[in-house]
């Protein structure tokens, strides 16, 4: 949890996301210690979340713990959580994806109408920024990705001509899996044919068209194969 100083309402909502993520009661000393604050401070925020439907028990010296059946409003961010959306809407807006490009300014906008206005603000002029030189960003292959984003989601299998490592052309038949980024654009997909994993980048590729046969496999199950076999974090698959 963070111990830097934060705004009334985004300790509140830290208190209450700390308490439900924790099984047994915790102290006061160390939710007081971990927001910053001093236990009085502590019980009078405890007490305000009471008194709005929380269900927190406790009492000093035995510790807190919040109880089924408070829901916290899911459209509600700590600075943090607001910076890294808008950190990740800018790149999605560098990359001259038109489709993404489209619908990230449409999901900065549905967040902001639900904020309060002073997150709205934070929303609107966070100091958070991109600078994507260094790597070639998205140009001719908008419709392309477009088509593997709804391949992937559809289970659709695809062909894909290519240059392999030699400069031949080459054609495939696969079950495409993710969009993988490292600098590039890499297509991650299953061949059912090699019983093998491919990854091809998505600008190596001078064709693709999307099948109405969909492929059995588990999707998530061969992504997580894939993501063993490339030493990737869980982290990378959510």
């Amino acid at each position: 949890m963070r111990s830097t100083e934060m705004s009334r309402t985004e300790r509140l909502i830290v208190l209450l996301q700390y308490l439900r993520q924790r099984r047994y009661p915790v102290s006061g000393k160390l939710l007081a210690s971990d927001l910053n604050v001093s236990l009085r401070t502590l019980y009078r925020d405890i007490a305000l979340l009471n008194s709005q439907g929380a269900n927190i028990e406790g009492e000093p010296g035995l510790g807190y713990i919040l109880r089924p059946g408070f829901m916290l409003p899911p459209l509600m961010f700590t600075m943090d959580e607001i910076d890294a959306l808008v950190l990740g809407n800018k790149w999605v807006i560098e990359q001259n994806d038109v489709v993404l490009s489209k619908s990230a300014h449409s999901f900065i906008s549905k967040i902001a109408a639900v904020l309060p206005e002073e997150q709205r603000d934070q929303l609107y002029y966070s100091p958070m920024f991109v600078k994507t030189e260094g790597y070639s960003k998205v140009t001719n292959n908008n419709l392309m990705l477009s088509d593997i984003r709804r391949a992937i989601y559809h289970k659709s299998k695809i062909v894909i001509t290519f240059l392999d490592l030699n400069n031949t052309h080459t054609v495939k038949t696969t079950c495409p899996l993710s969009v993988f980024f490292n600098n590039e654009f890499f297509l991650v997909s299953w061949c059912e044919f090699s019983h093998n994993f491919l990854k091809l980048q998505v600008g190596k590729i001078e064709k693709l068209e999307v099948l109405s046969e969909r492929y059995i496999q588990d999707r998530i199950l061969l992504l997580k194969k894939w993501s063993e076999k490339e030493g990737l974090s869980d982290n990378n698959l959510s």
